[in-house]
């Protein structure tokens, strides 16, 4: 038995939907590029750039975050627990269009420091699926889910 291809399955599953331009793709590659910059420099004022007001994030197993409100609140908290020392980096990224805008699948690894100066590191890694729109402003994420390879339950989701 021969198993699908990545071109036969894309093929078969995307023909009804729209196509991403490279221009889309672009953009859309950002959304996850930016929100890692502007979560590690307190920029949280710039999430409004990213996500619809009504977000959901989900830490799969864990909890929500349910709203753009609460995607900043989460956000300073973190900056707080770890005395500004959270870094996050993605990578494998794909993408793929959907009938409502795109999916977007990466790993993360976040690398945090908490607790006082020279306090322990916390490394998390994990898979995120982002579910993107098109919005009159651009595309935007109007869900997250995170599934964290070592569960570790944030302070204010415990």
């Amino acid at each position: 038995m021969t198993a699908p291809t990545a071109t036969t399955e894309s093929a078969d599953s995307s023909d009804a939907w729209p196509s991403l331009s490279a221009a889309d793709r672009q953009a859309i590659a950002e959304l996850p590029a930016r929100f890692c910059h502007h979560s590690d420099y307190a920029e949280y004022e710039r999430f409004a750039e990213l996500f619809t007001e009504d977000v959901v994030t989900e830490l799969i197993g864990i909890g929500e975050y349910q709203g753009l409100e609460a995607q900043i609140r989460h956000a300073r908290d973190t900056a707080a627990w770890t005395s500004g020392h959270a870094w996050h980096l993605v990578a494998n990224m794909w993408i793929e269009p959907t009938p409502t805008g795109a999916t977007v699948r990466y790993y993360l690894i976040g690398m945090l420091r908490m607790g006082a100066e020279g306090g322990g590191t916390v490394n998390t890694t994990g898979r995120f699926v982002d579910h993107v729109t098109r919005t009159p402003v651009g595309w935007r994420i109007h869900r997250r889910e995170f599934t964290m390879d070592r569960p570790i339950v944030p302070p204010d989701l415990s």
